[in-house]
């Protein structure tokens, strides 16, 4: 157990609580509200990314940063064509790149389905830095449009509490607000969990990696993440 494993745990303690004092009906319908944000972020990602993309100097920047081809073992393959490159070794490449997850998992089906081939992207290297942008994007997108309707309805909803408070459940209200906001808390932290990539991306130093791999709810968090798992590569 390391810090990661305590801040998770203190997390979803906090949330249990709150929703004891918030009660049962508003964190079940806040859990709702969770569901609707996450579709309207995923519906809305692709077109609010596309535009993201087309700012050159943030794509660039964005791209400075994320830099995919620096994790390739062996700099004879950055600038080799992915059609010259056999299956074997690419699989030794994927895994001797140290990439982190999901943007491994797309790099592997970006060069399999050669997705930018329309784009004039061909080399090994450029997969790699085009993907992991792209996945970065994508993510932080995602969590943008998420916070921001997020924000609205949570302050409807906060009104709506306010002026004409929502029913409690007297026999069983503290264990089924306990158990909602538990299950809202789990939510709320595979949110926090989506940025997880980015972090390990940017700061590739082993004490963060160590952090991660070294906590069994951050293990859990991030490499099953729901959310991460919708999020595109392309």
């Amino acid at each position: 157990m390391n810090i990661l494993d305590l801040a998770v745990m203190a997390i979803l303690a906090l949330f249990m609580l709150a929703g004891v004092y918030k009660g049962f009906v508003y964190t079940a319908i806040d859990i709702l509200l969770y569901a609707v944000c996450v579709v309207f972020a995923f519906l809305m990602t692709p077109l609010m990314a596309f535009q993201v993309e087309q700012n050159e100097k943030l794509f660039n920047t964005m791209l400075y940063y994320t830099e995919g081809s620096e994790n390739i073992y062996d700099v004879e393959y950055i600038k080799k064509d992915i059609a010259e490159i056999p299956n074997a070794e690419l699989e030794e490449i994927y895994e001797r790149s140290e990439v982190a997850f999901p943007m491994n998992e797309r790099i592997r089906a970006n060069v399999t389905d050669a997705a930018f081939e329309s784009m004039g992207v061909t080399t090994l290297g450029d997969y790699f830095n085009q993907t992991m942008v792209l996945v970065t994007i994508n993510i932080l997108v995602f969590l943008v449009l998420f916070m921001a309707l997020r924000i609205v309805l949570g302050f409807i909803l906060g009104w709506i509490n306010y002026a004409k408070p929502l029913p409690v459940l007297k026999k069983v209200e503290i264990p089924a607000a306990i158990g909602a906001g538990l299950i809202r808390g789990v939510l709320a932290v595979f949110l926090f969990f989506m940025i997880c990539p980015i972090v390990l991306t940017v700061l590739p130093f082993d004490v963060v990696k160590d952090l991660v791999e070294g906590s069994k709810m951050a293990k859990f968090f991030y490499y099953s993440n729901f959310l991460l798992g919708f999020i595109p590569g392309v």
